[in-house]
């Protein structure tokens, strides 16, 4: 049993097979397998979805009738994802990060705690977590090139790029095939506009990352993103229709980075339109409303780019509903998923007056809406546009001045620059 739960943690952390079916088949082999039951648990509880939580609750059951031969950690994991199933967010984010202070050589918990520390836009936590834990780690130990990448990631997210492109290469140089690692050094070159630099890195490493199903989806987001930067839109559009646009089962991410680049896209004059529509059916046939209110706005997106208003409405009653659920819910939600939904519909609906203000109050969201950095810039590409075409000119131009200082290297941020200094000018002769 213990090496089907190697096996299946490091399909957690690699991206690449199938850790539920590695670790149900464990299950039926030992039903009395507590900490199989533990992985199965945080796979769930990582799902984030309102349809996995019937089978979080069969598996709690299943591992009680185990539970005298449980040790404390595995009664630690099973109180954590309990403590999810209950709606109880942030204590089971909180209970899965305090196993780490007496095991921190369990990566499952780690991984756990990443997850959610990105879900409620703990940034400093991000990079804090795993620096508590890597003083009782060494190369020696399995598992530390994937400690090391979400290291990585962290230090990106907490801005400390220099550490964190040197972090993810050492992960690399103990584990050439590293997605994680791969992804961190990725964030690293969106977040400091170094688009040919990335394009360059994810091409070179394409070998190994594109192994990963868990990671390449997303890699291909970030090639999209460089190659936007770049005003290569024929590039970033072939990267949608054959590595984004496709079916897209029951995997929410991939909807998310079609949804997020779609409208990069739009937000440029790319006429998209007929691409949005399948997006926006796939959003409509899955449960709103869930337990990663981010996801939900990125429905959102698509709704509005459709004008799909009764979908949009129906997602607006989801939230509503979802938020009464737990007070965890209710505070994410009032206070960035329904204010966000709502300025994108006035976005949608040209009433850029609206979305503008709407949009400024929410500016703290542009850095902590519940996932990445590189993520959330949308929001203030957004802000930007509609400052713009509401000719709100000097709040324009201070917008371009922050992208400027943050990426000075984006060749895009000097595309907006002039656009909003000749925009300016004009507004100033009128």
């Amino acid at each position: 049993m213990d090496s089907a739960y190697k096996s299946a943690l490091a399909m957690i952390h690699t991206g690449r097979g199938d850790a539920m079916a590695t670790i149900e088949q464990a299950l039926r082999a030992d039903p009395h397998f507590v900490s199989g039951h533990c992985l199965r648990a945080a796979l769930l509880v990582m799902a984030c979805r309102d349809d996995a939580r019937r089978e979080l609750a069969c598996t709690l059951e299943a591992a009680q009738a185990s539970i005298h031969r449980a040790d404390e950690r595995e009664r630690r994991h099973l109180a954590a994802a309990a403590a999810w199933l209950e709606n109880d967010l942030k204590r089971a984010l909180n209970l899965y990060g305090e196993i780490l202070a007496d095991y921190p050589h369990d990566t499952l918990a780690l991984r756990v705690a990443h997850f959610g520390d990105l879900q409620w836009s703990r940034t400093e936590r991000l990079r804090d977590r795993v620096a508590a834990v890597l003083p009782h780690w060494h190369e020696g130990i399995e598992g530390y090139a994937h400690v090391l990448a979400m290291y990585a990631f962290g230090l990106a997210e907490a801005g400390d790029y220099e550490l964190a492109e040197e972090t993810g290469r050492r992960a690399l140089e103990l584990d050439h095939d590293n997605a994680g690692a791969i992804h961190a050094i990725a964030h690293v070159m969106e977040m400091q506009g170094r688009a040919e630099e990335g394009i360059a890195w994810l091409r070179a490493t394409a070998p190994d990352w594109t192994r990963s199903s868990g990671y390449a989806p997303h890699l291909w987001w970030h090639l999209a993103l460089y190659h936007l930067d770049l005003a290569d839109t024929d590039a970033a559009l072939r990267i949608l229709d054959h590595r984004l646009g496709g079916g897209f089962g029951a995997d929410t991410s991939a909807l998310v980075d079609a949804s997020a680049l779609l409208w990069r896209l739009d937000l440029r004059g790319v006429n998209v339109a007929t691409r949005w529509r399948p997006v926006a059916e796939a959003w409509a046939q899955r449960q709103a409303g869930g337990l990663r209110p981010f996801s939900d706005t990125h429905a959102m997106l698509a709704f509005v780019a459709v004008d799909q208003r009764s979908s949009a409405k129906e997602l607006i009653n989801d939230l509503l509903t979802s938020s009464r659920r737990s007070p965890d819910l209710y505070e994410i939600i009032y206070g960035a998923a329904l204010p966000v939904c709502s300025a994108l519909m006035a976005f949608g609906e040209r009433d850029y007056e609206a979305a503008t203000t709407a949009l400024h109050a929410l500016r703290h969201l542009a850095r902590r809406c519940g996932g990445s950095q590189a993520q959330c810039d949308l929001l203030h590409l957004t802000l930007l546009e509609s400052a713009l075409r509401s000719g709100h000119a000097p709040m324009a131009q201070s917008l371009v001045a922050e992208r400027i200082a943050s990426r000075p290297h984006s060749v895009f941020n000097r595309h907006l620059m002039t656009r909003v200094a000749g925009e300016t000018a004009l507004a100033r002769c009128a």
